[in-house]
């Protein structure tokens, strides 16, 4: 149920944006706003389904059911689980940050496909970094 990461990205000044692993400096991700509403009901639905399940003990059932076992871990925290759930939504698209120049990349829908936007000066790089 993960998402595939796209791997690498050429950017238009030749750097290669590497996308192999989490919590990139460089990497984020944009929910248009017409999927808010849909994202939060899904994600409230399915902490209330896993509570249920909790509550009648068919935890490994519903874990099941939300990912993809095997890989996915059955030993998780539930706080663990729902965090997955977020980062699980299929209503996100995934930007990205040129280290070198400072282009932003966005995924155009669920194509796997960018364009690219140039800053409007250089000293704009970093701005996905959380800082």
């Amino acid at each position: 149920m993960k998402k595939k990461r796209m791997g690498k990205l050429k950017c238009k000044c030749g750097y290669i944006i590497v996308d192999q692993t989490d919590n990139l400096e460089y990497k984020g991700y944009i929910l248009p706003d017409v999927f808010v509403n849909e994202v939060s009901l899904k994600l409230t639905d399915n902490i209330d389904s896993l509570i249920e399940a909790l509550k009648s003990g068919k935890k490994s059932e519903w874990i099941k059911k939300h990912f993809n076992v095997p890989p996915y871990p059955t030993d998780l925290k539930e706080s663990s689980m729902i965090h997955d759930l977020i980062k699980l939504s299929d209503k996100t698209q995934d930007i990205f940050e040129c280290e070198n120049c400072g282009r932003i990349a966005i995924e155009i829908g669920k194509t796997n496909k960018f364009k690219f936007f140039r800053p409007e000066s250089d000293h704009n790089k970093g701005i996905l970094n959380g800082n």
